[in-house]
């Protein structure tokens, strides 16, 4: 199982149901407790407690396969957990009963396999969440992304679709479409696995 370094325990809560709906500006970005996460016979997490506090930058490290990418898939409920909480911002989305959307339009993520669009351009890419999820004009949601795309170094590859740019090019845009969503907190999945090591310090900076 991952080593999760800088993380505290979580104390335990008043029951398993949390009926907030709002956010709780006092409360962890997210807390995680007693996490169990099983694929089949196979229980990849087991028992997992921490939380993570506004503004804190935390790293999960472990070996290829201990569960760190299905930690990060639990926390915005892309895998479901097999037993456990999860709350963001003192909102519980283990609770069937909450907006998972809504909850969802405040975490930004990064993933491994970068997911984006093979259709559309490097700025539609960018652009489509913001209009459609934050209802953003497209001259706005323009700005914004090529604002993001200048902090990753690629402002000139803004009409290039996906295929045509290196995986480490395809990560970086990756990295500007969440940006772009001006999420209260990111999840990074392995965010500079595909950089070139000259690149890494910028992106992180980014």
């Amino acid at each position: 199982m991952a080593d999760i370094h800088e993380l505290s325990h979580v104390p335990g809560d008043d029951g398993p149901g949390d009926s907030v709906r709002r956010p709780d500006p006092d409360a962890p970005a997210i807390a995680v407790r007693d996490l169990h996460k099983s694929f089949g016979d196979v229980e990849v997490l087991k028992g997992i407690d921490f939380h993570v506090d506004h503004g804190q930058v935390v790293c999960v490290i472990g070996p290829s396969g201990s569960g760190k990418s299905t930690l990060l898939r639990c926390v915005n409920r892309l895998e479901e957990p097999s037993s456990g909480q999860i709350l963001v911002e003192g909102i519980d989305i283990t609770d069937p009963e909450t907006n998972l959307d809504a909850v969802r339009a405040r975490i930004g993520m990064v993933f491994q396999q970068f997911n984006l669009f093979p259709h559309m351009t490097v700025l539609r890419n960018l652009t489509i969440a913001q209009q459609r999820s934050l209802k953003r004009d497209r001259a706005e949601a323009d700005r914004i992304a090529r604002a993001n795309l200048a902090k990753v170094g690629l402002a000139d590859r803004e009409d290039a679709y996906p295929a045509h740019l290196s995986g480490g090019q395809q990560q970086r845009v990756a990295i500007a479409r969440a940006l772009s969503m001006e999420p209260d907190m990111m999840l990074f999945d392995e965010p500079t696995s595909a950089l070139d090591p000259e690149l890494v310090g910028d992106v992180s900076r980014s």
